[in-house]
């Protein structure tokens, strides 16, 4: 039992999963009062400050494929949050009077999802362990990017 758990003590992905787990749980706790996945809060937050986004770049910068952004962006125009108009092929999200209401309340539940945990794991941890991740993340994506056809 003891390689089992030391082999999974210096795993990166059994390490990061977990830790996503446990990061989510707390969030969803957060945004559960705005009746709003953290997922689709961050979507939001990405239409806010980029009012007619295409659907290709809230893919690149939440990290999602395109069909998890449509099934969003599906989600929010059911809801009213967010209005989608067409130019040809091209999609262009805009958010709506009645998602704009839940700007600020989004921006309170993620500041008190970041007081939360950086509560838990000290102010230098939390921001250190995300500045390491978001470094690795680009690493990783890099060499993806350039080695996509293995995968």
């Amino acid at each position: 039992m003891e390689t089992n758990e030391n082999f999974l003590e210096s795993c990166l992905f059994f390490n990061t999963n977990a830790l996503s787990r446990y990061l989510l749980k707390i969030a969803e706790k957060e945004f559960k009062h705005l009746n709003l996945s953290p997922a689709h809060a961050s979507l939001l937050l990405l239409v806010y400050d980029t009012p007619g986004i295409s659907p290709k770049d809230l893919s690149r910068h939440l990290h999602l494929t395109p069909s998890t952004i449509t099934r969003f962006v599906d989600a929010l125009e059911k809801k009213g949050m967010v209005k989608r108009t067409t130019k040809g092929k091209a999609a262009f999200i805009f958010p709506s009077k009645k998602g704009l209401e839940l700007k600020g309340s989004i921006a309170v539940s993620y500041k008190k999802l970041y007081l939360k945990y950086t509560k838990i794991l000290g102010s230098n941890t939390a921001n250190q362990l995300s500045f390491t991740i978001l470094k690795a993340n680009k690493k990783l994506a890099d060499f993806l990017d350039k080695n996509e056809e293995e995968f």
